[in-house]
């Protein structure tokens, strides 16, 4: 008896008995800042030592990435993989492209599970919003490929944008901004926009549309675009400054100081990325109303009452195109600018 007391009494020190410890949000946005902070110097420090240095140190902190994103359920196995190759190739052949890349990460994996319970519409909304190579590349994989040649152009080194002598540099810079911009002010504006007390309007008709809606807009959402753009844009003027080839020569610093306008046209592609993205997802992605479960779906199905669109593009394709669409404008704007 006396010993089954001492088992009973046991019970509330077992690792499965003991209620989990919840961060307090300030403290996670901390963390996150520091972490930030941290892999932001690390990579300053290893593209001022050469280039054997500054490739190996990204493929350390491609694989950081993977790990990280495995590890906390936002990146599924092949996501992990395809984001280990994206984060060394971006960051090896740029600083500010790595940078730019590291801060929509990290700042969008924040949003993801912002008051994720309250984004639980949709059929394929996913705790944690884990994501797979499919969707990592479609984020990520042209703007790997303008980094890859952004490195080729200005030998593994950032340089001021100028169109007159480096007008292959100064396009894929631009692009490269273009598109994060674009997916920034996609995501936040999604993420954001959901929280809003406001019923959505559908983008082409601005007929009221249930929370979920491809192409639904709302102000805090079209806001939240405009801030993730203001972000992207902000990262790369400063990132640009700080960046060892720059900031070590005199001449080239005061040229990247000079050049603010990387600002508002991060917050153009922000804003232009989500609306294009809107325009897409109210008319070629179908977005239904599933009867039985009560929940948004993008499947056809004969529980399902057609909202808007029609199934030709997935979300994932959605994305691809008014991203691409974005970074074309941006390229051509930033030559037009610099």
């Amino acid at each position: 008896m006396k010993a089954a007391e001492g088992q009973l009494d046991d019970i509330p020190n077992l690792p499965s008995a003991r209620l989990k410890r919840k961060t307090p949000g300030w403290v996670s946005a901390l963390l996150s800042v520091v972490k930030l902070a941290v892999l932001s110097s690390a990579a300053i420090f290893s593209h001022a030592c050469g280039p054997a240095v500054q490739l190996s140190s990204s493929a350390a902190v491609g694989a950081v990435l993977g790990i990280s994103g495995l590890r906390k359920g936002s990146l599924s196995k092949s996501g992990a993989v395809a984001a280990v190759f994206v984060g060394a190739a971006t960051l090896g052949s740029s600083l500010r492209a790595g940078a730019t890349l590291l801060a929509f990460y990290m700042s969008s994996s924040k949003l993801t599970t912002l008051k994720e319970d309250l984004k639980d519409v949709d059929e394929e909304f996913k705790k944690g919003g884990q994501r797979n190579w499919v969707q990592v590349f479609c984020n990520a994989l042209i703007p790997t490929v303008i980094a890859m040649f952004m490195g080729y152009w200005g030998g593994l080194a950032d340089l001021p944008m100028d169109a007159q002598r480096m007008p292959g540099y100064t396009a894929a810079a631009g692009a490269f901004l273009g598109y994060f911009a674009s997916c920034c002010g996609d995501t936040w504006a999604s993420e954001v926009g959901q929280l809003s007390e406001q019923q959505p309007r559908l983008i082409t008709s601005l007929r009221p549309v249930r929370k979920g809606t491809n192409g639904g807009v709302t102000v805090l959402g079209l806001i939240a675009s405009v801030m993730g753009g203001l972000f992207m844009g902000f990262i790369s003027y400063i990132v640009g400054m700080v960046s060892p080839n720059i900031f070590t020569r005199a001449v080239l610093f005061e040229a990247a100081a000079a050049q603010w306008q990387l600002i508002p046209l991060g917050v153009f592609g922000g804003l232009m990325g989500s609306l294009i993205d809107s325009v897409l997802g109210a008319t070629l992605q179908f977005t239904g109303f599933n009867r039985k479960t009560g929940r948004i779906t993008g499947r056809v199905g004969p529980d399902v009452s057609h909202i808007s669109g029609w199934p030709l593009l997935t979300n994932n394709g959605v994305n691809l195109v008014s991203a691409s669409i974005c970074s074309v404008i941006s390229a051509y704007l930033t030559l037009q600018i610099f």
